[in-house]
């Protein structure tokens, strides 16, 4: 199968030059003269590498291709073209993960850039350089995805869909690196255990992880808790105290609710992020610090800014990658796995042995929309654990707002059959015709289209090729 390859530049020249290039090489190859065109052929397709001008025209930029082409795929490869390595943009494209770059930055972010002007056998070079640290990428990633089939946890998030499996790949991806991370999500899908994740597979691992909830701290006491004070510095501060950015210093600083900060503690949160330093309230002497900074948010912050409410130039420079973390309502499919956590967890901790939980109950929990997510399952666990008299959770010790919505018409409830007493099946061939049947309805659906197909399953269109192949569908 033929590596595939999207060239993105403004001059039609060089652009052309390029895919003839490339073509002789032997790789498969799609250009884009504008980050409109990227942006398009990054949704249309997967890409082994992308190949993008640093500088552009208009406000078209390479980072911004470089952000996309790693959203919509974090095994995704970049190579940044540049003939300003020392320029302020080329760092911040090494700290958004492009691989290899000429200055040291330029590693932060896992880009590879190459300067112009360049040689045939330069380019060369590194296009193979970044199409093997690819394949590797590629080895740890279906090593995780079999890891995490076959226990459902991952850094303590349980979870085996594939919009989880795909979280779990961005945060392998982005957790080495410097970049900020901003987390979106509604409240009880998890947030803090992404943001836990982050930090335990970096580099940072064995500092601290400091968490705030900017949601809980009155805007008095904001700025303290944040950057400390001084002895006497007013009011009730009869000792000198370390706020919570030296306290993460070199580690990990996650601000959790950051759309609830006021905006005067968002121009000095902007400024310690800036400078990489701050002064402590009644404080002459300036404190560095090395952190890296999460952020995770419920509230569209986009809608924000466009109220006023929070600030464009400290949202761009705390989401330079962005993680959604979904519903529970729209992974279903985790339920049974998060029950059966929750059971064991409440069983140990109540000192009940819970067996099971019976087909009534469960399909009302797969039936019910859970708008607190998984933290309301998690509830609802350990209400029905408490008040369960048997060893195993009934409809009747789930709480009436679940029972009463019964089985909704049409609902998305996955198909969990249950064995007769002694009969055996082979799980493997049960999930491969369940896989293949899918695989078919899709494209049955979608009038023979792969791309289109694989957007429905929620999978890569590299991994519907993969998959069709093992199954032998044309």
């Amino acid at each position: 199968m033929k590596e595939y390859i999207l060239v993105v530049d403004d001059e039609q020249s060089l652009r052309q030059f390029l895919e003839i290039f490339l073509e002789k090489e032997g790789y498969e190859v799609d250009t884009a003269a504008s980050l409109e065109e990227a942006e398009q052929a990054i949704g249309r397709n997967v890409y082994d590498l992308v190949l993008t001008d640093l500088r552009m025209s208009g406000e078209d930029d390479g980072l911004k291709v470089l952000r996309a082409a790693i959203q919509k795929n974090p095994s995704t490869e970049v190579v940044v073209m540049t003939a300003y390595a020392e320029h302020k943009s080329a760092v911040e494209a090494m700290k958004l993960g492009a691989y290899d770059y000429v200055d040291k930055e330029a590693l932060n972010l896992g880009a590879d850039c190459i300067t112009k002007p360049f040689d045939l056998g330069q380019m060369r070079d590194f296009i193979r350089k970044a199409i093997a640290r690819k394949e590797t990428a590629e080895i740890r990633t279906r090593a995780l995805r079999e890891e995490v089939l076959e226990t459902s946890v991952y850094e303590g998030i349980v979870g085996r869909c594939e919009a989880m499996l795909k979280i779990f790949e961005m945060i392998e991806r982005v957790a080495p690196t410097n970049a900020n991370v901003m987390i979106m999500g509604e409240s009880g899908t998890g947030k803090e255990l992404v943001a836990a994740a982050l930090h335990s597979r970096s580099d940072r691992r064995d500092f601290p992880f400091v968490p705030i909830n900017c949601a809980a701290i009155p805007e008095t006491l904001m700025e303290s808790e944040l950057f400390g004070h001084m002895r006497g510095a007013f009011t009730g501060a009869v000792q000198q105290k370390k706020g919570l950015f030296e306290q993460a210093h070199r580690g990990t600083l996650f601000l959790d609710e950051v759309g609830e900060l006021p905006p005067n503690m968002q121009s000095k949160l902007l400024r310690a992020i800036q400078e990489r330093s701050f002064r402590r309230i009644g404080g002459n002497d300036d404190i560095s610090v090395d952190v890296r900074i999460l952020c995770a948010s419920k509230q569209n912050l986009e809608e924000l800014m466009k109220g006023g409410a929070f600030r464009d130039d400290l949202f761009f420079r705390l989401n330079v990658i962005q993680i959604v973390v979904p519903g529970l309502r729209e992974r279903r499919e985790d339920i049974p796995t998060l029950v059966r956590h929750f059971l064991t967890k409440f069983g140990e901790k109540t000192g009940k042995r819970i067996a099971r939980i019976d087909g009534e109950a469960m399909r009302a929990l797969l039936s019910y929309d859970f708008p607190g997510n998984v933290r309301e399952l998690e509830n609802i666990l350990e209400r029905a654990t408490i008040i369960e008299t048997k060893d195993v959770i009934s409809l009747e010790s789930l709480p009436p707002n679940v029972t009463k919505m019964g089985i909704r018409e049409g609902a998305s409830i996955p198909f969990y059959p249950d064995l007769a007493d002694g009969e055996v099946v082979s799980l493997d061939e049960e999930m491969d015709r369940l896989e293949k049947t899918m695989l078919l309805k899709a494209l049955e659906k979608t009038g023979g289209n792969k791309t289109e197909a694989a957007k429905l399953l929620n999978i890569s269109f590299r991994s519907m090729r993969y998959r069709l192949e093992k199954h032998g569908i044309e």
